[in-house]
C-alpha cells in the first residue's frame, strides 16, 4: 500500500445523496485529498466554523438551502472569503452559471465529471493547502521537554510530547505523525532505542516515519548503532535549536518530496483512474442492462424538475410502466430473452418521449417516464400526459422479435400529475405505482391516472410512517417474551417487539417492521430492543431461578451491516451489566447474500465475548451451504412455515428432517419455531430436534406474565 501524504488538501462535499457520496468518496480516496462529507448546508457551516477546509464542493440543491446560498454564507465567514467553492449540478444551465459566479462560486462542474474535478483540485495552487507537520516528542526531563515543545510549536509545528517511551508508543499506534524526536536515554522500562526498534517493527507504512535521536554521546560506534537500529538522523545534547530546525525541516521536506514523486507516478495512471471513475459513475447513476438512468439519477432529475415547476407553474407527469406477465416470459423463454425484451422496451420508450424528458429503469420490469413542462392548466396537462401514455401503449404492443421468433408483451401504466414541490418524490412514485396496479386490476394493457381514492392509501402510509417516527422517539414499544423449551426445561426466550400506541391500541409487527426497514428506523428501534433485552438479562442474573435463561434478539441485515455494530452491542452489554453468554443474536439468511467475510469477522468479534448466534428462518432464504459451514453459528432455527404442515406435507417433513440432520453434522443446536400441537413436537423429537418455541407452550408474553409462566413451569 502506498504511503499516504500528511499534506493532503482537505475537501468538503455537501450532498444528501448517499450513492453520490459513495461515488465521490471512491474517487477522492487519493494521496492528495482528505474528504469530509455533510448532508445539509447547516452541517457544512458548522464544520467549516470548527476546522480548516481547503475546498468546498456543494450540490446545487440541498435539503435546507440552495448551494448558492451556502456559498454566500460561507463567504461571510472572514477566513473563507477566498476559499475555492465548487458547485455541482446535473444539468447544463446558463441561468445557473449567471447566478452562481456573482455569488462567489469558483467554478461549476457536472456531477458526472468527478474525475475532472479531482484533477482540478489536485492541480490548484498549493497556497490553499496547509503544510504543517505533526511531531511525536519523547523526553523524560520535564523542563527540557516543555521548553523545546514551546519552541517547536512557535515554528508552526504540532507537537505531542511524552515523558516515557511506553506512553509515546501507544499514542504512535493510534495517531498519525510526520516525524519522531526522541531522547535515547529515558526513565522507565523502555529506552529511546527500544522505542525506535518497536516503531521500525510496525507492519504498516507508519513504520517508515523519519526518526531523530537526541544523544549525549558522539562517537563512531554509537552513531553506527543508531543508524543500524533505524534512526534516520541524530543530534547531540545540548540541543542547538537552529541545528534541530534544519534537520527537522530537511526531513519533513524530504517526506514531502517523496509524496510529490509518488503523486507524479500516480499521474501516469491518470487515464486508468479516469476510466475507473467513469465506470463508478455509470454504476451509480445508470442501469447496466439498458443504459437508461437508474432510480438515483431519476430522483435527482425529478427534484430539479419540481423546482423548475415551482417557478413556471408547468405540470409534470410521472408515468410508471410495468410489463405484464414478465415473470412468465423469463421462466418460459429464459433470462437472456427477458433481458433482450427489456432492452427493446427501453429503446422503444426512448423514441416515445420528447427531448428533455427522462426515461429510467427502476429495476426488474419497471420503467418510469418523467415528462415536464406540460401545460399550466391541469386538464390540458392531463391530455398531454395521456397522449404520451397512449403512444407508449401502442409502441410496447408491437411485436417483439427474438432470434427471428415473434413474441408479444403488453404494459400496465400508472400516471400521476403534479405541479411544484408540494409532494415528496417517494410519494409521487407511490402514487404512480398505485395507479399502475389499478391498470393491472382492470385487465392489464391499460393506462390509469392516480385519483383521490388512491390518495387515501398514500396518506395512510405517510401518516403511519410519521407515527412510527414519533413512536421511536418516544419509545412507544414493549417487549414480549416467547418461551423456548428444551427437554421439558425452560431454557430461554425470544424477545419480540410490540408497538403500543398511547391510546393502548397495538400495531402488528407485520405492518411496522417492514416500514422500519424501508425508512431506516430499524436502526434506533433495533438498538432499543437490544438495550431493553440486555437490561432484562441483568435483572434475571440476580434471580437464581431465572439466571440461566437466554434471550434471543432479532437483528436485521441493515442493522448488522452498520460499521459500528460490534462496538454498539459491546457498549450495550457493558452499560446494562448483562452476561454476554446469555445473549443470542438471531440473523436472517438474507444477510448472507453479500460481504460474507465482513459478517464472519463481526460474528467472531462478538463470539469472543460470549455472545451466541442463531440463523433464523433457516431454509426460507438463499444461503449457500459453503458459507454456512464457515459461519461461527451456534444454532439453526427451523422456520414455522415448515413446522406448520410437517404432519401433512411430505416436502415440509423432508425439509425439517434435512435441517435437523444438517445441524447435527455441523455440531450446531437446532430449535423449531411455530410448534402448536403435541403431534408436531413428537414428530420433531423423533427426527432429533428437542428444542421448541410456539403456542403449544405459550404465546409471546409481557414480562410480568412471562415471569408468572416461568414460576409455574418450574413447579
Amino acid at each position: 500500500m502506498p504511503k499516504r501524504s500528511r499534506f493532503r488538501r482537505k475537501v468538503l462535499l455537501v450532498d444528501d445523496s448517499k450513492t453520490f457520496q459513495s461515488v465521490f468518496k471512491a474517487t477522492f480516496n487519493t494521496d492528495t485529498c482528505e474528504l469530509f462529507i455533510c448532508s445539509t448546508g447547516q452541517e457544512a457551516l458548522d464544520l467549516i466554523s470548527s476546522r480548516y477546509i481547503d475546498f468546498i464542493c456543494s450540490s446545487f440543491y440541498l435539503p435546507d438551502m440552495e448551494g448558492i446560498e451556502l456559498c454566500q454564507r460561507v463567504r461571510h465567514l472572514t477566513k473563507n472569503i477566498a476559499k475555492p467553492y465548487i458547485l455541482l449540478t446535473s444539468v447544463d444551465s446558463s441561468n445557473a452559471i449567471n447566478k452562481a459566479l456573482p455569488a462567489g462560486v469558483t467554478d461549476i462542474f457536472h456531477r458526472q465529471d468527478i474525475a475532472q474535478l479531482l484533477a482540478f483540485i489536485s492541480r490548484f495552487p498549493s497556497s490553499h493547502a496547509r503544510m504543517t507537520g505533526r511531531i511525536l516528542y519523547v523526553e523524560d526531563n520535564r523542563s527540557q521537554r516543555d521548553v523545546l515543545k514551546a519552541i517547536l510549536q512557535h515554528r508552526g509545528l504540532t507537537v505531542d510530547s511524552f515523558a516515557s517511551a511506553e506512553e509515546a508508543l501507544q499514542n504512535f499506534k493510534h495517531n498519525d505523525y510526520d516525524l519522531v524526536l526522541t531522547d535515547i536515554v529515558l526513565g522507565g522500562s523502555m529506552s529511546g532505542l527500544a522505542l525506535v526498534n518497536q516503531i521500525r517493527r510496525t507492519t504498516s507504512t507508519k513504520g517508515d516515519i523519519p526518526i531523530i535521536a537526541v544523544t549525549a554521546f558522539d562517537d563512531k560506534t554509537r552513531r553506527i548503532e543508531l543508524f543500524n537500529l533505524g534512526v534516520t538522523d541524530y543530534i547531540h545534547k545540548p540541543v542547538v535549536k537552529e541545528e534541530l530546525f534544519a534537520r527537522i525541516s530537511y526531513l519533513l521536506e524530504n517526506q514531502r518530496m517523496m509524496h510529490r514523486v509518488e503523486y507524479a507516478q500516480q499521474q501516469l495512471h491518470e487515464n486508468e483512474l479516469r476510466q475507473a471513475a467513469k465506470k463508478i459513475n455509470e454504476l451509480a447513476f445508470f442501469d447496466q442492462l439498458t443504459g437508461l438512468p437508474n432510480r438515483v439519477l431519476l430522483l435527482d432529475r425529478l427534484k430539479q424538475a419540481m423546482s423548475a415547476s415551482t417557478q413556471n407553474r408547468c405540470h409534470i407527469a410521472l408515468l410508471l410502466i410495468d410489463l405484464d406477465k414478465f415473470k412468465t416470459i423469463n421462466e418460459t423463454l429464459g433470462h437472456d430473452m427477458g433481458d433482450q425484451l427489456l432492452k427493446q422496451v427501453a429503446e422503444r420508450l426512448s423514441h416515445c418521449v420528447r427531448s428533455g424528458d427522462t426515461v429510467a429503469r427502476l429495476g426488474g420490469d419497471e420503467f418510469v417516464v418523467m415528462s415536464g413542462n406540460l401545460n399550466t392548466h391541469e386538464a390540458l396537462a392531463a391530455t398531454q400526459a395521456e397522449n404520451i401514455g397512449e403512444k407508449i401503449l401502442a409502441a410496447l404492443n408491437r411485436t417483439y422479435h427474438f432470434d427471428a421468433i415473434p413474441h408479444h408483451s403488453t404494459p400496465s401504466i400508472g400516471v400521476t400529475l403534479f405541479c411544484g414541490e408540494q409532494t415528496d418524490v417517494e410519494i409521487l412514485l407511490k402514487q404512480a405505482e398505485l395507479a399502475m396496479y389499478k391498470s393491472k386490476e382492470a385487465g392489464r394493457n391499460a393506462l390509469h391516472f392516480f385519483d383521490q381514492d388512491m390518495e387515501t392509501k398514500v396518506t395512510r402510509y405517510a401518516n403511519m410512517e410519521n407515527d412510527l417516527r414519533v413512536a421511536v422517539q418516544q419509545q412507544q414499544f414493549v417487549l414480549h417474551y416467547q418461551p423456548q423449551v428444551a427437554d421439558q426445561q425452560l431454557t430461554g426466550v425470544e424477545a419480540l417487539v410490540r408497538w403500543q400506541k398511547p391510546d393502548g391500541s397495538m400495531v402488528s409487527p407485520a405492518d411496522f417492521i417492514p416500514m422500519a426497514e424501508e425508512t431506516g428506523l430499524i436502526l434506533p428501534l433495533g438498538l432499543w430492543v437490544m438495550e431493553t433485552a440486555c437490561r432484562q438479562l441483568a435483572a434475571w442474573a440476580s434471580q437464581p431461578e431465572r439466571a440461566h435463561l437466554t434471550i434471543a434478539v432479532n437483528v436485521s441485515a441493515h442493522q448488522f451491516r452498520q460499521a459500528d455494530f460490534v462496538d454498539q452491542v459491546l457498549e450495550v452489554i457493558k452499560n446494562s451489566g448483562a452476561n454476554p453468554h446469555r445473549l443470542k443474536l438471531e440473523l436472517t439468511e438474507s444477510l448472507l447474500l453479500t460481504n460474507v467475510e465482513e459478517i464472519i469477522e463481526k460474528m467472531i468479534a462478538l463470539k469472543l465475548t460470549g455472545v451466541s448466534f442463531s440463523l433464523d428462518d433457516f431454509g426460507t432464504g438463499y444461503s449457500s451451504l459453503s458459507y454456512l459451514k464457515r459461519l461461527p453459528l451456534d444454532q439453526l432455527k427451523i422456520d414455522q412455515s415448515f413446522v406448520r404442515d410437517v404432519l401433512i406435507d411430505p416436502n415440509d417433513a423432508a425439509i425439517a428432517r434435512t435441517i435437523i440432520t444438517l445441524a447435527q453434522s455441523l455440531s450446531l443446536g437446532v430449535i423449531a419455531e411455530g410448534v402448536e400441537t403435541e403431534a408436531q413436537r413428537e414428530f420433531l423429537a423423533g427426527a432429533g430436534c428437542h428444542a421448541y418455541q410456539g403456542y403449544l407452550f405459550s404465546k409471546p408474553l409481557r414480562i410480568e406474565d412471562f415471569e408468572r409462566f416461568a414460576q409455574r413451569w418450574g413447579k
